[in-house]
């Protein structure tokens, strides 16, 4: 089989995403006939040859109607059994080709039921198998002459210690011409990925079947291979899918392609865009995720399903964890943090989340606005407040004074705090010195000697106290926020549109910036009132964007303040802001498949 360099790129990059994390020498091993088969392993720098048990397995070639069979050695099982230790738990993938000469062809019915088996054998006994019609395989796998190629991956079962239970070794059986080309061992994936060069299909260890017309996947036996409730020292898996990117599959600004799926009566809606065509979510999202999968609508869109271990992509020590001590955020996209059940939380207080496109961007959901104070407060008047921005204000200065219901903060800010803090000796409280903690661990922050310096990233707060549709509002407001700080392509895109809008417009903004205490925003702050200024905008459906500065320029104090500039608006209706919000939505939606009004890809309906 010849392999040129974008496949090959495309093999490493199928490995990337999956989890499996081999070398991408692994996918390339390819047994000829006659040459013994090789057992790749992310532990071992030498693959070590199988043991044949009979002759097709000594050719890993199926002649017509048999099986191939192999066991692995003492060193083998050792292997196994450490990287089932470290990962906690463990697969054996194989790759396969069926064969059909055209001459061979012409002797065969379209569609034939001819069997094809992959699974384990302990003894004389075949312990777990994966079964599928070989004819298929011709049509779901990477066409190669006259052949179909295809990886198939079987997990090893636990003990009810949670220690391998260990197979002798595996078989493949076909009724159709097959070689056996390569074998390797990986994490646990279940489920399916069709945009690889080589197709992927991945089982739990009680097996399931191999077919091309999938409409989901069954996760009801991933629970004999995943942890079942997030543990201090365990993290239930996530779910990981790709959507086509065809043009006809796309949504655009004037529609929206949804793919809609159903695991165990629970809905979920993903929005298609060029720009946002993956998502991740968690098992934990679902209160009975170990079930079957079922997509329910526009099934064409979905090229990748697949289930996968926790991925720690800070690389957190998560058995220092305690209830009180949450360090690892949860992956996800943010629609699901809305609807998040409570009763599923880490923490009573709190849960602890990350923007599964933006690695970095963490965010905070608090049970009510005490606890949230507890974290933030402080740190909202020494960032933003009007006339206490720079300063370290004690429990008694800050009083009964509220912070904000919903906030973000970039590394830099971040930063400057906890270092004046340090400098000045100042004794934060517990949950400010967790926070710093948290910061540290997931890369908002570096340590720097005895201070800190800004990482990568942004954070983000909002409560449960807060009502659903304010939730709604806040969660979209304060994400802009940290794209802002993220980006500077949009970061210059939003000083051009500033310095473009409406003047008049601009200046009711401000003035209405100033008549309301309660925000405390310092105007004279450039970077502060260019990212409140496009947050404001792109909180709302550009369609409701004119109106909710009208809405504002009626309050009474708004018309108090500043009465020329609020009727201009209103007489205008708001139209200085629509245009903007049109601009700022089209840089959005071409850049990160999101719109105004929703930084969502995945919503519960």
């Amino acid at each position: 089989m010849k392999i040129n360099k974008n496949i090959l790129i495309v093999i490493i990059t199928v490995l990337l995403v999956a989890g499996v994390g081999c070398a991408a020498g692994t996918y390339l091993l390819k047994a000829n006939p006659g040459t013994p088969l090789l057992l790749e392993s992310p532990l071992t720098e030498e693959p070590v040859a199988l043991i044949p048990q009979n002759q097709k397995a000594k050719k890993n070639h199926i002649d017509m109607a048999g099986t191939a069979t192999y066991c692995f050695t003492d060193s083998q099982r050792i292997d196994i059994s450490r990287n089932f230790q470290k990962n906690q738990n463990g697969a054996l993938v194989v790759r396969v080709k069926v064969t059909l000469s055209e001459k061979a062809l012409a002797s065969y019915v379209a569609n034939g039921n001819y069997k094809f088996e992959y699974g384990f054998i302990t003894g004389d006994e075949k312990s777990t198998v994966v079964k599928g019609n070989a004819n298929e395989i011709l049509n779901i796998g990477n066409a190669e002459e006259d052949g179909g190629i295809v990886d198939i991956s079987l997990a090893f079962g636990k003990s009810v210690t949670n220690n391998i239970n260990l197979p002798d070794g595996f078989f493949i059986s076909s009724d159709l011409p097959c070689h056996i080309l390569s074998a390797y061992i990986a994490p646990v994936v279940i489920g399916y990925d069709k945009t690889s060069e080589i197709p992927f299909y991945g089982f739990a260890s009680n097996g399931g079947v191999l077919s091309c017309s999938v409409n989901g996947v069954d996760f009801t036996g991933a629970s004999l291979v995943f942890p079942s409730e997030n543990t201090k020292d365990a993290y239930m898996p996530e779910i990981v899918v790709k959507l086509s990117d065809k043009p006809e599959h796309i949504s655009d600004l004037s529609s929206s392609v949804y793919v809609k799926i159903s695991l165990n009566g629970e809905i979920l809606n993903i929005k298609n865009t060029k720009a946002g065509n993956e998502v991740i979510i968690p098992a934990a999202a679902f209160n009975q995720p170990f079930n079957k999968l079922t997509v329910v609508e526009n099934n064409v869109c979905v090229n990748s399903i697949m289930m996968r271990g926790f991925t720690n992509v800070h690389n957190c020590e998560i058995s220092d964890q305690n209830k009180n001590e949450i360090f690892v955020p949860i992956r996800t996209d943010p629609g699901l943090i809305l609807k998040w059940n409570v009763d599923n939380w880490r923490n009573v207080d709190y849960e602890l989340f990350e923007w599964d496109r933006f690695p970095g961007i963490i965010y905070f959901d608090t049970r009510n606005y005490t606890v949230q104070d507890n974290f933030f407060r402080r740190l909202a008047f020494f960032a933003e407040k009007q006339g206490y921005k720079g300063r370290l204000l004690t429990n008694e200065e800050l009083g009964t004074m509220h912070g904000f219901n919903a906030l973000d903060y970039r590394p830099e800010t971040l930063a400057d705090f906890f270092n004046l803090a340090t400098d000045e000796k100042f004794q934060l409280n517990q949950e400010e010195e967790l926070l710093k903690i948290i910061l540290l661990k997931n890369g908002l922050l570096l340590p720097d000697g005895n201070r800190v310096k800004p990482g990568q990233g942004g954070l983000v707060s909002i409560s449960r106290e807060s009502y659903d549709a304010l939730r709604i509002q806040l969660l979209a407001h304060e994400a802009w926020h940290t794209l802002f700080f993220a980006d500077e392509e949009f970061r210059n895109y939003v000083a051009a549109i500033y310095y473009t809008m409406d003047p008049q417009s601009l200046d009711f903004l401000i003035d209405y910036f100033r008549s309301q205490p309660s925000l405390g925003y310092d105007v004279n702050d450039d970077y502060l009132m260019k990212n409140e200024f496009m947050a404001y905008i792109l909180q709302q459906p550009v369609s409701g964007c004119g109106q909710y500065f009208v809405n504002h320029a009626w309050w009474n104090s708004v018309m108090a303040f500043t009465p020329t500039l609020a009727n201009y608006v209103i007489n205008t209706k708001g139209k200085g802001f629509e245009d903007a919000a049109i601009a700022l939505n089209d840089f959005v939606f071409d850049k990160y498949g999101l719109v105004a009004g929703n930084i969502a890809l995945v919503q519960r309906p």
